[in-house]
């Protein structure tokens, strides 16, 4: 296991410009030296107050951004992850991971989208309260072989708990191409999780935030608000 590093803060908004100060050294870092730096974010709640944030400080003309994960959904559908980072951060290069008639096409043309680009200067992700990562949750279908940190780094056809249930989702693989690795979460009940993860409690040992925290082999950075 590598070290975590857990950065706490009283307040969401001083979480969140932290974090987002990181982020920016990090590719400004990877720009210094290439013309282009890749990040991979999450969708959801959490991370959109993070995206304005990014973009005041970014040439995102230079990113090539990708979701995490993404729903089976239209394009444009609010719960869309690709489009709520495409809007977000209009000027990156996000490329749709639609691009097949059906999840499992889709999967493998995004994968091998993604490997054509050079290691992720920075991957981030969130977590759900069941301590889901991406589209990875406790109990999927083919959750241990998504997990794996030394399977080939693909994407995959994912199945949710909740609607919407068809999913994309990068593997843990994929997801430690990063150069720097980093969670965000919000609330007691992920801090809760978080705890038990890093005390190595047995009844966090299935979830798939612990195989991010525990089988990284980088160290992960924490950010955590109420």
């Amino acid at each position: 296991m590598s070290e975590t590093l857990l950065h706490c803060y009283n307040q969401r908004e001083s979480c969140l410009q932290t974090l987002a100060a990181d982020l920016v050294a990090q590719l400004q870092g990877t720009l210094a030296q290439q013309p282009r730096a890749s990040l991979v974010l999450p969708g959801g709640n959490s991370p959109q107050a993070l995206l304005p944030l990014l973009a005041q400080q970014l040439d995102t003309r230079r990113i090539d951004l990708s979701p995490s994960d993404e729903r089976w959904v239209p394009t444009q559908a609010a719960e869309s992850n690709w489009w709520l980072l495409s809007q977000g951060l209009p000027h990156a290069n996000c490329p749709d991971p639609r691009q097949g008639t059906s999840r499992e096409q889709a999967a493998v043309a995004w994968a091998e989208r993604l490997k054509r680009w050079p290691a992720f200067s920075a991957v981030l992700l969130g977590m759900g309260e069941d301590g889901h990562i991406a589209s990875l949750f406790p109990g999927m279908p083919g959750l241990a072989a998504a997990l794996d940190p030394g399977a080939e780094p693909a994407t995959l056809s994912a199945q949710a708990p909740h609607a919407p249930y068809e999913r994309l989702s990068l593997n843990l693989s994929m997801l430690q191409r990063g150069q720097w690795l980093g969670l965000l979460a919000f609330g007691e009940r992920k801090r809760e999780l978080i705890d038990a993860v890093l005390a190595d409690e047995p009844s966090a040992r299935e979830l798939p935030v612990y195989a991010w925290l525990r089988r990284s082999p980088l160290p992960v950075h924490i950010y955590w608000a109420p």
